[in-house]
């Protein structure tokens, strides 16, 4: 959950009166908000993540509002044109090609403030732009340029522009590899030949997006109007982001002027902050929380989270949801809301129709049975991540690459796939390890994933266990040695090993595992050319089984 740092006084002022911090604690938690300390004046929050409108005080406040009746019912955010124009150059559609933005008047900035918008802006960046990849913020001075921009993509050698925080021009190469945000999030763009520049029509540099703004545009004490750039590779998502970083800039008193985005002959206004509507049935809702609210209260009690109510039937209402709300994607969501203006305390609990009986799982107890078997022949557990690298369990192992399950938009190439066995984790643990004294005997009991077309996720998680013997001197049998042990002690029936061949083992020295004719696993000694890419120096004995199929019933 992200954490937030909001001044005390700060949000009473926005709320327009002061809470007991009992009473905003009981509040917040509602809103599922929670405190986790409170300093002097500041207010240290842990913030659910499918709430990106509360990631600052602003957006809280309007909540809080509503909760308290204070203010109730759909916020009226007024926009009006304005002179900011961007033009989007086709050079940049295949780098970051989606840009929104706004105009911000009559602001007046206060401590409180700016560390509010640069908090809020940040923690878009880390959770729903997830870490600038897919959306990026940018906030400039108005005054300072004009309002004609441009949208395009430049090659890294003509970028000439002074960074944020700089004292010196530098070209497009030079800011990703010399400056701290370059260093950081230049791999965003770094795979392209042109990088994304926004500038205005007297060639002052805005942002080179996702990395840095120029100095030119650096915001001060004496800053009234503010543009926002809003770039990304989802249209919709940059679209969002606007909408907040908007709204909650309005919520400090500022007035929002619309932007007309140019695509070639297109042209879109943004921020759209158009409220969308959903239905809600009230039997529905009535069924779920187990009330018998009519109309009347359940209007009132959604104008209390900020909707606007339309009557549509007398069992249903048209909900009327504000553009900065994400999370409103099905019926039961609106639902959720009206617990919350009703009150989770005052909900009376009731027997369930059918009683259950929670027991543990057979996968998970003899998943136990098998930890403490390995412990007892002399293995130690070894807990890796079920996310790793394409590298450790295809290249490095010579294992074929087409049925792995890979992250579309990982953090971290080293985090890029989720593993389909365990053994190249182990050999990744041993390859850290070789100051450890041998033998070094290590075992893993862990889930993995591999594609299955015929399931609805197209995945299927499988438990198995694997484990090395590494030593300056291992045979076949040392590993087969320990498999028959483990299986003779744990029950297995109708097992046999058979001759196979494996590109990661020695030929002649690998056994498939099967059960009644079904392959369930492999044994064998590592090969050296493996061992080799793994910068282990001992040979390697191991075996890799699937639980649920040797000891099937």
């Amino acid at each position: 959950m992200p954490t937030l740092n909001v001044g005390y006084n700060d949000l009473c002022g926005l709320v327009g009166r002061e809470l007991p911090i009992g009473l905003l604690k009981e509040k917040l938690f509602l809103m599922k908000c929670e405190v986790d300390s409170l300093s002097g004046d500041e207010l240290v929050l842990e913030v659910t993540s499918d709430r990106p409108d509360l990631l600052c005080a602003e957006g809280i406040a309007r909540e809080l509002r509503g909760l308290l009746g204070i203010e109730t019912g759909l916020v009226n955010y007024k926009l009006t044109k304005s002179d900011l124009k961007i033009y989007v150059d086709r050079s940049i559609t295949k780098v970051r090609p989606y840009i929104a933005g706004a105009l911000v008047k009559k602001l007046e900035f206060t401590d409180a403030f700016v560390k509010q918008i640069m908090q809020l802006q940040e923690k878009l960046h880390l959770t729903y732009c997830r870490n600038r990849t897919k959306v990026s913020v940018g906030i400039h001075d108005a005054e300072t340029i004009t309002h004609k921009l441009t949208y395009a993509g430049v090659r890294p050698e003509k970028i000439r522009f002074t960074p944020l925080d700089e004292t010196r021009e530098m070209n497009g190469n030079e800011i990703l590899e010399s400056t701290p945000k370059g260093r950081e999030y230049g791999w965003i763009i770094k795979s392209f030949p042109v990088y994304p520049l926004l500038s205005d029509s007297d060639a002052k540099v805005l942002s080179l997006p996702p990395i840095i703004n120029g100095i030119v545009t650096k915001v001060t004490p004496e800053t009234t109007s503010l543009i926002l750039d809003v770039t990304g590779t989802d249209m919709k998502l940059v679209n969002f982001v606007n909408n907040i970083m908007v709204s909650s800039l309005v919520e400090r008193g500022g007035i929002a002027e619309i932007a007309t985005i140019i695509y070639n002959r297109k042209k879109i206004d943004t921020p759209d902050l158009s409220p969308y509507r959903r239905n809600l049935n009230l039997s529905y809702a009535n069924e779920v929380l187990g009330l018998d609210l009519k109309p009347g209260q359940v209007s009132s009690l959604l104008k209390k989270m900020r909707y606007g109510i339309k009557p549509r039937s007398k069992n249903s209402l048209t909900v009327i949801i504000p553009a900065y709300r994400a999370d409103i994607m099905h019926e039961i969501d609106l639902v959720e809301d009206l617990a919350i203006a009703y009150g989770y305390d005052k909900l009376n609990p009731t027997m369930p129709m059918s009683a259950t009986i929670g027991s543990e799982r057979n996968i998970t107890k003899l998943t136990r049975k098998i930890r403490d078997l390995m412990v007892g022949l002399g293995f130690i557990e070894v807990l890796n991540y079920v996310m790793t690298s394409e590298n450790t369990i295809s290249y490095k192992m010579d294992a074929p690459s087409e049925k792995i399950v890979k992250i579309a938009n990982p953090l971290s190439i080293d985090f890029s796939v989720l593993r389909n066995w365990l053994i190249p984790g182990l050999l990744s643990f041993l390859s850290f390890n070789k100051h450890v004294p041998y033998p070094q005997n290590i075992f893993e009991c862990g889930e993995t994933v591999e594609i299955n077309e015929i399931t609805p996720t197209k995945t299927i998680n499988q438990r198995k266990l694997a484990a090395l013997v590494c030593n300056h001197k291992i045979s076949y049998e040392d590993i087969q040695s320990n498999l028959y042990s483990l299986l003779r002690n744990a029950g297995a029936n109708g097992w046999s090993l058979h001759r196979t061949e494996h590109s990661s083992f020695i030929k002649g020295r690998v056994a498939s595992i099967k059960v009644s004719g079904v392959e369930a696993g492999i044994i064998g000694e590592i090969h050296p050319r493996i061992l080799e890419r793994f910068e282990i120096e001992n040979p390697v004995g191991a075996f890799e089984i699937d639980l649920e199929k040797i000891f099937r019933k």
